[in-house]
């Protein structure tokens, strides 16, 4: 543990060698921080560490688009890295570097989910051989996929079950509201938690409440598993036993009739609510949005292609947004909150305000600036966006990413070289299309295009909603 040495202890010390030695962290401290502490893109950036038998060695990596770059030490005794090959069907890797010594690395990734991922394997250096397994040392960020906090529930629509059994206990809480049930058999009984598949606002508008479900209840429930072993379940149908009246059913519609395109004075589309009313968007799309994927599939480098698959063989179970790191890229406009448009005009700026995460919001530039460059900002979650009107439709570019988030759903990588580039189109009312291009030649070999269509949902409010009572 560091402590301060006093005045007297300072006076002691060696001048020259404590210069030297504030030059080296200061020079190795500044040079490992520009790395980028990449969560999400490929998985050799960023920085690793590990031991060579009694020595601690420290390896920068960075992703080009075409190659890996670094060095081993980054300091006064650093080796340059001068060739790295990487197999992504198994991730084998084999890399060498020119410092003092030519030093060669053979071994391959494990962990591939994790943002502390491991390389094992052996360290050859001025003809020795030595076994090491290096970690790749996480972000300093509180926010960060660091697996800590809890993730939420994975549900198998294919292992469908009945279960029947009294409530314990009920959660009325938002996104889902859930309830304990115990069900019991002749030999065994066994605690299960279960979900309803639509949030409590939602329920509530229908004319349900938390008395709705009461603890004593005998239910009979028809649902999807979770993955795993836990006793868990997504709900779409609760039936009480006694008298068989079914609980929770919709009937209520958001959606306004018909109604053309509201517009400001001007004649320029509003994108938010008409003069004295209220409402907000949602997508009318799946949360996992397969037609959309396979463009960005098709279009995918060989490594993104592989961490694509890994994730997707794994049931997503490493998805960033499970431990509440806010859905950046097109994915924020995919949560079941919903999301506002807040035109300010006389400010010049457009802002997006999030339902989901932890009611995140998102500025769009409107006054002309440019966009600027990738590397002259801060690499954040929703980047850098500039906005401007093609006619009747939002047209937005954005840069200046991190890696630290799925863009969407499904699990296609990207890199801080994504550049996105979206169109709000409204058609009428109720109707807002949205599209918008992928473009990061670090990841995909060609730029590709996905879009769905987002509803207006008239005369309600967003409703609280904090990612961390999903996980608790």
């Amino acid at each position: 543990m560091w402590r301060r040495r006093s005045s007297r202890e300072v006076a002691k010390s060696t001048r020259g060698s404590t210069k030297h030695k504030l030059f080296f962290v200061i020079l190795f401290v500044a040079f490992v921080s520009s790395w980028p502490h990449a969560q999400e893109g490929h998985p050799l950036t960023g920085t690793w560490s590990g031991d060579v038998g009694a020595r601690h060695v420290t390896l920068a990596l960075e992703w080009d688009g075409k190659n890996i770059t670094g060095t081993i030490n980054p300091g006064p005794d650093a080796a340059r890295i001068t060739s790295v090959r990487l197999d992504p069907a198994m991730w084998a890797i084999h890399l060498e570097a020119d410092g003092k010594d030519h030093i060669v690395i053979d071994g391959g990734l494990s962990n591939l989910g994790s943002p502390s991922r491991t390389l094992t394997g052996t360290w050859t250096e001025g003809g020795a051989k030595t076994p090491i397994t290096l970690t790749r040392v996480d972000s300093q960020s509180a926010s960060s996929n660091s697996g800590a906090l809890p993730a939420a529930q994975a549900y198998d629509s294919s292992r469908r079950v009945t279960l029947r059994g009294t409530v314990t206990n009920v959660d009325w809480i938002n996104p889902r509201v859930r309830f304990a049930l115990l069900v019991r058999d002749a030999r065994t009984s066994a605690n299960w938690t279960i979900e309803l598949a639509d949030p409590a606002t939602t329920l509530e508008r229908n004319g349900w409440n938390a008395r709705s479900l009461k603890v004593g209840d005998a239910v009979i429930v028809q649902a999807a598993a979770a993955t795993g072993s836990a006793h868990e379940a997504l709900a779409n149908s609760v039936v009480l036993t006694k008298g068989g009246a079914q609980l929770f059913k919709l009937s209520v519609t958001t959606q306004s009739p018909y109604a053309p395109v509201p517009r400001w004075p001007d004649g320029q589309p509003r994108l938010g609510a008409p003069p004295g009313t209220t409402g907000y968007w949602k997508t009318d799309a799946p949360d996992l949005d397969v037609a959309n994927l396979k463009a960005g599939d098709a279009a995918a480098m060989p490594w993104a292609k592989a961490v694509y698959d890994y994730r997707v063989r794994t049931g997503l179970k490493d998805d960033p947004i499970a431990r509440c790191v806010p859905p950046g890229g097109p994915r924020q406009f995919l949560g079941p909150q919903g999301f506002q448009l807040v035109e300010q005009r006389e400010l010049g700026r457009i802002l997006v305000l999030l339902g989901d995460g932890d009611r995140n919001w998102r500025i769009i530039s409107t006054d002309g600036r440019p966009l600027g460059q990738a590397a002259d900002v801060v690499p954040s979650y929703y980047g850098s966006s500039v906005g401007h009107w093609d006619k009747d439709t939002l047209a937005v570019e954005s840069v200046g990413y991190n890696e630290k988030f799925w863009f969407l759903s499904g699990g296609l990588p990207h890199t801080e070289a994504l550049h996105l580039t979206e169109r709000f189109t409204r058609t009428d009312l109720n109707t807002m299309k949205y599209d918008v291009t992928i473009d990061d030649p670090r990841t995909y070999t060609k730029s590709w295009t996905a879009s769905w269509t987002m509803r207006w949902v008239a005369n309600q409010e967003i409703q609280e909603f904090f990612c961390e009572e999903k996980t608790s």
